[in-house]
């Protein structure tokens, strides 16, 4: 019980580092901006009752700037207390897709590797939140049975989330594109806290996450960490040897198998505790009323399984040293952005007013940026808005004339048309744009400029105001009256259960008492 109090507070406190480093992020861009300190200019500003009460401490400081450097990023790659951070999964990719070896990245990768040698898959069980995301899902699956619906229970083999490492980073090294960086769910979750703090998209991430949640809940129970995640995949090949592991006394067992259905890693402890499989969560311990499992610490111990299980990891590992090793043998030159994993927030350090927010994006051979002032506008007033377009390889400026037009989105039907296709020429290397929103809520800025002999249109979503929940609301309500619906059809069914199973027993009590009936009268005659 200890142990897994423990692992809570350890989530719980991961949790909260996210959260106030991403708040943390926001007063950096307030400060740099040099507006925290204006009540006037913050008036209404994202954050602004957290980022007042962090100012004084923050500005107390020997060194503000140093500190909130120091303290940046996401689980993906960042700088925690000054110390730099990054998943081994983050650097693997880096190295496939860029073809060249980092060495300050590489180094930071140094301690999450020596806690998964000594320690194995903690990362997954005690610090990843997509994890602790996932648990619920279990629960949801005994909602749903206490509904009288029935989940499926679709097993998938462990060894796809091996074969999904290895192709996605020969992916990577092929196609020059990271693959996990959009789909790991410690790196989704992150940007998730980070765009609801700043106020920016994040629906995707959503819908992502939602998707995984449903197949975990309605198809295959911990589908994602045992059978996809590629960061559990690296971290198991990492750890395989770990002296810290989960260990049987074979003679306190009395073979109840209680371990083996609360195992979140879909093995059984009793066999398995020493396989690559088990991220040493302790929640099999807890449920072991025999007290057989135990955690040791020491050399793992010679069984008859291990030269299986040694060549296996052996071999996993080679596969993946040769996708992450081959591609240097043709170093190309890879560009890169936002190494610590920061959303494309942005604010410009040099403006001495309220911020303006960057929206960047690439079309052919041209970078577009986007800027917004004020970065989050007022409905009702009047927003800058301003197109800067180069050549990244010759770092030409773009001069023909380009189409802007404006849309309000809409959570059902056509979006809303504020400012129809307007034409805009360059003027001092920017394009110009001023428009009034109407009222709270997220907006489409949509450019059309030709490219290489064809039209490409390229959508900004921004936000204006301070959006209202109305559409979250509406479907919180319809979840609601799902769930009442559900509710009152398994009540129904229980009870009808129950009446029948009443019948049948005063049936047979009825059919009993005939028969002593008949047989008395018939002794009788």
């Amino acid at each position: 019980m200890i142990l897994q109090i423990l692992r809570r507070l350890v989530q719980a406190s991961v949790l909260l580092v996210m959260v106030s480093i991403a708040l943390m992020s926001l007063y950096a861009h307030y400060r740099s901006a040099r507006v925290i300190d204006d009540d006037q200019l913050m008036a209404g500003m994202r954050g602004e009752t957290v980022t007042k009460l962090m100012h004084p401490y923050i500005d107390a400081l020997d060194d503000p700037n140093k500190f909130l450097d120091g303290n940046k990023g996401t689980l993906w790659s960042m700088k925690f207390l000054g110390v730099d951070l990054t998943d081994p999964l983050a650097a693997a990719e880096m190295l496939a897709t860029s073809r060249h070896v980092h060495w300050p990245l590489m180094a930071s990768i140094v301690i999450p590797v020596i806690f998964t040698l000594l320690l194995g898959r903690v990362f997954c069980s005690w610090i990843c939140p997509g994890y602790v995301l996932f648990e619920l899902t279990g629960k949801l699956r005994r909602l749903l049975r206490f509904a009288e619906i029935q989940p499926a229970d679709v097993s998938f083999s462990h060894r796809n989330k091996y074969i999904f490492l290895v192709v996605g980073l020969a992916m990577a090294a092929v196609c020059a594109a990271p693959l996990f960086a959009l789909i790991y769910p410690p790196v989704v979750i992150s940007r998730i806290i980070h765009a609801w703090i700043f106020g920016t998209a994040l629906s995707g991430m959503l819908v992502l996450l939602s998707a995984i949640v449903a197949v975990e809940v309605f198809i295959s129970p911990r589908w994602w960490c045992r059978t996809i995640c590629p960061g559990g995949a690296l971290y198991g090949i990492l750890g395989w040897a770990r002296p810290v592991r989960v260990k049987l006394r074979k003679t306190m067992c009395t073979g109840c198998m209680d371990c083996v259905p609360v195992c979140e890693a879909g093995i059984n402890p009793i066999t398995q505790s020493s396989s690559i499989e088990c991220d040493n969560c302790g929640v099999c311990i807890r449920h072991c009323g025999d007290k057989a499992l135990y955690f040791t610490i020491g050399l793992p111990g010679r069984q008859n399984s291990r030269p299986k299980m040694k060549t296996q990891a052996v071999t996993k590992v080679a596969a993946v040293l040769m996708v992450c090793l081959v591609p240097l043998l043709t170093p190309t030159p890879a560009m890169a952005h936002h190494v610590l994993g920061l959303p494309h927030y942005s604010y410009k350090d040099n403006y001495p007013q309220r911020p303006t927010l960057e929206y960047p994006a690439t079309t052919g051979p041209y970078d577009v940026l986007m800027t917004s002032y004020p970065g989050i506008p007022v409905p009702g007033e009047p927003a800058n808005i301003a197109m800067y377009i180069k050549n990244r390889e010759s770092q030409q400026v773009y001069a023909e004339p380009i189409t802007i037009r404006v849309l309000q989105t809409s959570t059902f039907g056509d979006n809303i048309i504020i400012l129809p296709s307007t034409t805009r020429t360059p003027f001092d290397n920017e394009y110009k744009v001023h428009v009034t929103l109407p009222v709270d809520g997220e907006y489409v800025v949509e450019i059309s400029m030709p490219v290489e002999g064809r039209v490409e249109v390229i959508p900004f979503l921004m936000v204006a105001g301070q959006p209202t929940a109305m559409a979250s609301l509406v479907i919180t309500g319809s979840f609601g009256v799902v769930f009442v619906f559900v509710a009152i059809r398994a009540i129904q069914k229980k009870r009808q259960r129950r009446r029948r199973a009443g019948g049948h027993v005063d049936n047979e009590a009825g059919a009993f008492a005939t028969g002593e009936f008949v047989a008395l009268g018939e002794k009788v005659l």
